[in-house]
C-alpha cells in the first residue's frame, strides 16, 4: 500500500513537532534542576559557614542561645540534603529538598560522623576538639558542595546533549522536508504544469506522463484524462463545424442567389427550385399569406406533379398554423392538413415559415421520399433559407411599391410644377389681359377710340404672351437661368412691369450682398416678386408699396410691404389664396423659408429670407 503524500507530509510536520517539544521540554527541566542544584548548593555551603558560626560561638560566647538554634538548623540541613524534606533557607523561607542522589549519600554520611564529633565539642566547649575537628568537617563540607556542584554541571551538559541532538534532529527533519517538497511536490508540480500549458496551447497528442499513486499521480491522471476527452470533443466540434459551415455556405450561396432576383414570380421560381437543390428533395411549394382573407396561396411549386397557382387553404388551423406560428415543423406528407403534400404522399415533410423580421408571409414546403427523414441540421438549413427567401420577398415587394410611389410622386411634383409655372406666368398674364379689356371697354364707352385701340393691341400681347407659356409650360421649356449679375436688373424689371400704367408706383431698394444666390434662387425670387406685387395691386388697395433687398444675420431678406387694408393671416381660405401657398413653396425647396405679417388696416409685409452663398 502506497503512502500517499499528505501522509508523509503529516509525518514530516509530527517528527518537526516532537523535536519541538523534547527541546522546550529539555529546556524547561534544566532551568528547573538548575534552580533547584543551585538552592542545595548555597544550602551545602551555608552548612560550612554555620560550622565557623558556630565554632566561634563556642570558643568565644559560650553562653549565648544562638549556638543551640545554630546547632539545630545545621542538623535540620542535613536531613533535608541527604534524606530531603523541609528546611529554611537563608532568607528564613521554608523549602522542601529532594533526596540526594546515592552517589552523595555516603560524603553526607561521613560529614555527620564527623558532625558528631564537633557537635560534642561544642556542647562541652572542649577548645582542642573544636580545633581539631572543625577543621576536618569545613574540609568534607566544601568536597559535598563540589560534589553538588559537579552534579549541577553534569545536568547541564545533559542539557546541551539534548538540545544538540534536538537540531540535529530538526535539521534532519527539515532536510528530508526539503528533499520530499522538491521531489515530490515542486518537480512534479512543473511537470504537471508543462503539461497543462501543452494542453492549453493545443497540443493533446502527447499523453501526461505518470506520476505515481498519490494525489498529484491523480492530477495528472485527471489532467490525461482531460486531454483525451477534450481531443475527442475538438474533433466531433470540428466535424460538427465542418458539416454547418458546408451548410451555411450553401444556404449563403442560395440566399444570394435569391436575394439578387427582384421580379416576384422569378423569385418564387429560384425558391422552390433551390429549396428542393438544397434539402435533396422531391418536390417543393411557396405558399403566401394573403392578408385580406387570411388563407395560404400557392404562388410556385418545383418537382412532380404541380397544382394549380390558384390552390389556397386556411391558416387557422392545422399544419398551416403550427408553421405560421414559427416553428420549422417535419410531419409525414399523409398526416400534413395540406392539399399539395397529401398529394404526395406518402413522404416526409419539412415546413419552415417566411419570417421577415416579426412579420410572417408564408410557408415553404419540401418533401423527399419516406426512408429519408430530415434531420435538424437540414431543418435549420431550410430555415436560414426561408428567412432569407423572406427578406427578398419583402424587398421585391418594397421595391415594386417604391416604384409605383415614384411615379405618383413625379407625377405630382410635375403637376405641382406645372401648376407654380402657369401660376406665375399664365394667370399674371391673363390678369393683366382682364385690366386691359376692362379698361379698352370703359374707352369705347366714352368715346375714346383711339386709346381703346392702343389697350387692344396691348391685350393682344398678352395674349401671345400668354400662348407662348402655355405652350412652354406644356412642352418643359424653361427660361434660360440668369448669370448672377442681372439679377438687380430683372428685380428691376419685375417691379416696373408690375406697376407700369398703375397706381401707386413701387419702391426699390436693394443692398448689393443680398444680391449673392445661386441663380435658381434667384428666379425663385423673381416670382416671389412678382407674385406678392400682383397680389398687392389685386386686393390691398395700398398708397405705398415697397421692395427691399438686404443682408440679415447671414441671410438675404426681400422684403414686399404695403400700407393696404391687410387681412388676418390665420383666417385665410387656401383655396382662395393659392398665390401664397405656392411662393411658400418656392422659398421652402430654395432652403429658404417666407413670413407674412398682416392684420386687417395694418398693411401686409411678405419676407422671403435664403441664405446666401457668400457675405
Amino acid at each position: 500500500m502506497s503512502v500517499t503524500l499528505r501522509a508523509k507530509l503529516g509525518l514530516l510536520f509530527l517528527a518537526f513537532v516532537a523535536l519541538v517539544l523534547v527541546s522546550v521540554g529539555a529546556t524547561l527541566w534544566a532551568l528547573d534542576s538548575q534552580r533547584t542544584d543551585a538552592l542545595v548548593i548555597n544550602l551545602a555551603g551555608r552548612q560550612r559557614m554555620l560550622t565557623q558560626r558556630m565554632t566561634w560561638l563556642a570558643l568565644a560566647q559560650a553562653d549565648t542561645p544562638e549556638l543551640d538554634t545554630s546547632i539545630r538548623r545545621f542538623e535540620q540541613t542535613w536531613h533535608a540534603l541527604r534524606d530531603g524534606g523541609a528546611t529554611t533557607d537563608a532568607q528564613g523561607r521554608n523549602v522542601t529538598l529532594a533526596a540526594a542522589p546515592a552517589a552523595l549519600r555516603g560524603q553526607l554520611d561521613d560529614v555527620y560522623e564527623t558532625w558528631n564529633v564537633l557537635r560534642a565539642a561544642l556542647v562541652a566547649r572542649d577548645t582542642a576538639a573544636l580545633e581539631r575537628t572543625a577543621p576536618q568537617i569545613l574540609v568534607e563540607l566544601d568536597a559535598i558542595v563540589s560534589a553538588f556542584e559537579a552534579q549541577a554541571q553534569t545536568k547541564i551538559a545533559q542539557l546541551q546533549l539534548i538540545q544538540f541532538a534536538s537540531l540535529i534532529g530538526a535539521l534532519a527533519v527539515l532536510a528530508f522536508g526539503y528533499h520530499l517538497t522538491k521531489t515530490q511536490i515542486v518537480e512534479r508540480l512543473a511537470r504537471l504544469d508543462s503539461a497543462a500549458q501543452r494542453i492549453a496551447g493545443g497540443e493533446l497528442a502527447a499523453a501526461v506522463a505518470p506520476m505515481g499513486e498519490d494525489e498529484i499521480g491523480a492530477l495528472a491522471r485527471a489532467f490525461d484524462a482531460m486531454r483525451v476527452e477534450t481531443v475527442a470533443a475538438r474533433d466531433h466540434l470540428e466535424a460538427r463545424v465542418a458539416q454547418r459551415t458546408q451548410e451555411l455556405d450553401a444556404a449563403f450561396e442560395l440566399s444570394q442567389a435569391i436575394v439578387a432576383e427582384l421580379d416576384l414570380g422569378a423569385l418564387f421560381d429560384s425558391v422552390t427550385a433551390r429549396a428542393r437543390a438544397l434539402t435533396r428533395a422531391r418536390a417543393a411549394a411557396v405558399c403566401l399569406l394573403e392578408s385580406d382573407a387570411g388563407d395560404l396561396v400557392l404562388k410556385a411549386t418545383s418537382g412532380n406533379g404541380a397544382l394549380s397557382r390558384e390552390f389556397r387553404q386556411a391558416s387557422d388551423r392545422g399544419f398551416a398554423l403550427c408553421v405560421l406560428g414559427g416553428t420549422t415543423v417535419l410531419e409525414s406528407a399523409e398526416c400534413a392538413s395540406c392539399a399539395f403534400l397529401r398529394a404526395r404522399a406518402p413522404g416526409n415533410c419539412a415546413a419552415a415559415p417566411l419570417r421577415a423580421g416579426k412579420e410572417t408571409l408564408g410557408a415553404l414546403c419540401v418533401l423527399r421520399d419516406t426512408a429519408e427523414p430530415f434531420s435538424t441540421d437540414e431543418a435549420r438549413a431550410l430555415t436560414l433559407l426561408a428567412n432569407s427567401a423572406a427578406v427578398a420577398i419583402a424587398n421585391a415587394r418594397l421595391i415594386e411599391s417604391g416604384k409605383l410611389q415614384a411615379e405618383q410622386n413625379a407625377a405630382l411634383a410635375e403637376r405641382q410644377s406645372l401648376a407654380a409655372d402657369l401660376h406665375d406666368n399664365l394667370a399674371q398674364t391673363l390678369g393683366f389681359l382682364n385690366l386691359k379689356v376692362e379698361h379698352a371697354q370703359e374707352l369705347l364707352a366714352a368715346g375714346k377710340d383711339a386709346r381703346s385701340a392702343a389697350e387692344l393691341g396691348g391685350a393682344r400681347a398678352a395674349i401671345n404672351s400668354a400662348y407662348l407659356q402655355v405652350r412652354a409650360a406644356l412642352v418643359g421649356l424653361r427660361e434660360p437661368p440668369p448669370n448672377g449679375q442681372d439679377f438687380a436688373q430683372r428685380l428691376r424689371e419685375c417691379v416696373e412691369a408690375q406697376s407700369r400704367d398703375r397706381a401707386p408706383t413701387v419702391e426699390l431698394q436693394v443692398q448689393e450682398g443680398a444680391l449673392l444666390l445661386a441663380p435658381v434662387v434667384q428666379t425663385q425670387v423673381v416670382h416671389i416678386v412678382r407674385e406678392a406685387l400682383a397680389n398687392t395691386y389685386r386686393h390691398a388697395r395700398a398708397q405705398h408699396i415697397s421692395v427691399c433687398a438686404t443682408c440679415m444675420g447671414g441671410d438675404a431678406q426681400f422684403c414686399i410691404e404695403d400700407d393696404g387694408c391687410g387681412f388676418d393671416p390665420q383666417r385665410l381660405d387656401s383655396g382662395h389664396h393659392l398665390g401664397l401657398a405656392i411662393m411658400r413653396t418656392r422659398a421652402e425647396r430654395c432652403g429658404g423659408r417666407l413670413e407674412v405679417f398682416s392684420a386687417p388696416g395694418k398693411g401686409t409685409r411678405i419676407a422671403a429670407r435664403f441664405p446666401l452663398e457668400t457675405c
